[in-house]
C-alpha cells in the first residue's frame, strides 16, 4: 500500500535488514536498508536521504553509480526535510520512489522507518536509541473503530479489503473479527465466492459510542 507520503509493507510478506551486500552489486557498497519478500526472491533497496541538498544528492549519485538501473524492480528513497527539484528529477528518472517513511505493519504494532534518527519504543513505551526506526502500538480500540467505519460504508466486505483498507495483517485481522463476531458487533455471511463481513445493529450502536468518545476519524 502506498501514497506520496508513506509505503506500507505487511510483515507476514516482507522483512527488513540493514547494511547487507547483494548479488550483482559491489561488495564494498552497503545498502542502508533492504526490504525482503518472504514469498519470492524480490529485494527492494532503500537509501536514506538526510542533511542538506548537497549531501542528499551525493547519496543519490553514489547509489546510481553503484547499483545497475535494471537490477531491481523497485527502489526506494526515504527522506527528511526538503527535497529539491534536481533530486526529484534524478531519482524519478532512475526509477526510484520517494517517501517520508516506510511502515512495516505487524498487526496491532507497526515499525516506522524514517529519517533522521528516531526512537525505538518498547512494549512499555520506554524510549531506546535505535538508529532510524521506531515501533509504536496501534491501539486496538482505534483499529476496531476503523473496521466498523469501513463496514458502515461497505456492506458485505471480504477479509482482503479489510486488511488492505485498515493496514492489518491476515492473522491479526481474523482474530479481531472473530472477537467482534462473538460480541455480536459483526457478522459473517458465506457466499459462493467466499466469506464476507458486515456490521450488525449492535455494531452500529457501538460505533456511534466510539465516535462520540474519539471523534469521527481515527487519530
Amino acid at each position: 500500500m502506498v501514497n506520496n507520503f508513506e509505503i506500507v509493507f505487511d510483515s507476514n510478506e516482507w522483512e527488513d535488514s540493514y547494511n547487507e551486500p547483494l548479488d550483482g552489486v559491489s561488495q564494498e557498497y552497503k545498502f542502508d536498508l533492504i526490504i525482503h519478500s518472504r514469498k519470492t526472491d524480490e529485494r527492494i533497496p532503500v537509501i536514506l536521504l538526510k542533511g542538506n541538498s548537497e549531501n542528499k544528492m551525493r547519496k543519490v549519485k553514489e547509489f546510481i553509480d553503484m547499483v545497475p538501473k535494471n537490477e531491481f524492480k523497485r527502489k526506494i528513497a526515504i527522506y527528511s526535510g526538503v527535497i529539491g527539484p534536481e533530486i526529484k528529477e534524478t531519482v524519478l528518472k532512475y526509477g526510484m520512489k520517494l517517501y517520508k517513511k516506510i511502515i512495516m505493519n505487524q498487526g496491532n504494532m507497526e515499525k516506522i522507518i524514517e529519517v533522521p534518527g528516531a526512537q525505538f519504543f518498547d512494549d512499555y513505551g520506554k524510549e531506546m536509541e535505535k538508529g532510524y526506526e521506531k515501533i509504536q502500538r496501534r491501539e486496538k480500540i482505534f483499529i476496531v473503530k476503523e473496521i466498523l467505519e469501513l463496514l458502515k460504508i461497505n456492506d458485505n466486505i471480504n477479509i482482503t479489503k479489510i486488511i488492505y483498507k485498515c493496514n492489518l495483517n491476515y492473522r491479526y485481522a481474523v482474530t479481531l473479527l472473530e472477537s467482534l463476531i462473538k460480541k455480536g458487533i459483526v457478522e459473517n455471511i458465506e457466499y459462493k465466492n467466499g466469506v464476507k463481513y458486515r456490521m450488525t445493529g449492535e455494531g452500529l450502536k457501538y460505533l456511534e459510542q466510539l465516535q462520540k468518545l474519539y471523534g469521527n476519524k481515527s487519530p
